[in-house]
């Protein structure tokens, strides 16, 4: 079928990013492949793509200052716009003890060079016009921060990909990993093998169903995650920032006229999806009318206007968590020359860039470039094997995402 020296196991934006980089490093014979007959069509296609700086550990402020690096001057280095915003963050607090919290984080982001600052009612009227600012305690702002188009930031990576003779081919489902001596040596897909001298498996929630066919089981676990866009309506201004009003566990910003807004459900629910057919896809979720309908009951006190718009377009998201909120990325541990990322933690387009160097860097250089130890596949130990563990630790994260004891911010 094909030969390739270095093979992508998924068309989303974490495989794309890597073929972008492989590329820019000179490696010319990569190949993706795609299950379905459109790229980034399942998790990054649902996605919110909001680029936060303020991060508890210094990998992940590491991994979104190269996305707003990388991003802001993607348009320019190669001609393909990624869809960056950069309208920064309001985070807003509706209590004493989150703007407590909120002062350890502003001082936090400082110390580490990210600008934040608190800002006054008359600068969050301006900011978010639509918000009711006698129902909140105050808020911060992150200038640098923003948000990518999931779409347009994929399809940017895959065209400069092109550029750079990475080859891609959709409609190819793969079946399973072809391993011998404990190397691996392709893939088999429904037309076949193809064979490669390293293989990356970069297919979100699909990521643990590939590596089982290799006997390797990541310690993720797949977990809805929801959001909604409404339709347009007038007095968003072109500079709206991403809104995250923590305290309910949502997230607004502006999307084709109209808001775009999401929620931590509290009690996550989570898929396996070995036990689902093979041609399962994201959309077959059921619409999540009711769980969206809670996010809009929490949010409209903060934003009056919101209960009255219509949902112009529900996203059904599959996000994967490990049980510690980090990514999972790496060689895969006893098997020469595969690699595997997964675990986006609902921030996998702000992560897309920093995960498709790391693989790059492994892939070529047999280094990521950084100390990765806080993302090693290999980090939980023997507590990895024990499923219901994975699930139970994964899904509590997910419910406290946005808790007050976390830094992490989305």
């Amino acid at each position: 079928m094909y030969k390739a020296q270095t093979l992508i196991v998924g068309g989303g934006v974490w495989g794309l990013s890597t073929a972008y980089h492989l590329a820019r490093s000179g490696r010319t014979n990569v190949l993706v492949l795609e299950r379905n007959e459109e790229l980034f069509d399942e998790t990054t296609s649902q996605a919110a793509g909001l680029v936060g700086q303020v991060r508890t550990t210094s990998v992940m402020r590491r991994a979104i200052r190269y996305a707003v690096d990388l991003f802001s001057n993607f348009e320019r280095e190669t001609g393909h716009d990624p869809g960056f915003r950069q309208v920064g963050s309001l985070l807003l607090a509706l209590t004493p003890e989150r703007m407590a919290s909120y002062e350890e984080q502003v001082a936090h982001a400082n110390n580490n060079a990210v600008e934040a600052s608190f800002v006054d009612d008359a600068e969050l009227s301006r900011l978010a016009p639509g918000l009711d600012v006698s129902r909140v305690e105050g808020g911060y702002f992150v200038p640098g921060d923003g948000y990518l188009d999931p779409r347009q930031c994929a399809r940017a990576l895959g065209a400069a990909a092109k550029d750079g003779r990475v080859r891609i081919r959709t409609g190819t489902r793969v079946t399973g990993l072809s391993v011998r001596d404990n190397r691996v040596v392709g893939v088999e897909t429904e037309g076949g093998l193809v064979e490669a001298e390293q293989v990356v498996v970069t297919a979100g929630p699909w990521t643990g169903v590939v590596a089982r066919t290799a006997g390797y089981e990541p310690a993720m676990q797949p977990i809805r995650h929801q959001r909604v866009t409404t339709v347009p309506v007038e007095g968003i201004p072109a500079h709206h920032p991403v809104v995250r009003v923590t305290d309910v566990g949502c997230y607004l910003r502006p999307e084709k006229g109209g808001y775009l807004y999401g929620f931590f459900e509290p009690h996550p629910t989570s898929y396996d999806l070995e036990a689902l057919p093979p041609e399962f896809k994201t959309a077959d979720i059921e619409a999540p009318v009711e769980v969206m309908a809670e996010a809009r009951d929490r949010l409209d006190p903060i934003f009056p206007g919101l209960k009255s718009l219509e949902v112009a377009e529900y996203k059904r998201g599959l996000t994967t968590f490990a049980p510690d909120g980090a990514y999972l990325v790496g060689p895969v541990p006893g098997i020469e020359g595969l690699f595997a990322a997964t675990g986006c933690a609902s921030l996998g387009i702000a992560g897309s860039a920093a995960v498709g160097r790391w693989l790059a860097n492994w892939v070529t250089e047999g280094d990521p470039g950084e100390d990765l130890t806080p993302v090693d596949l290999e980090r939980f130990g023997e507590k990895a094997a024990d499923r219901e563990w994975v699930r139970r630790e994964s899904e509590k994260f997910y419910g406290a995402y946005y808790s007050i004891p976390s830094m992490s911010v989305t």
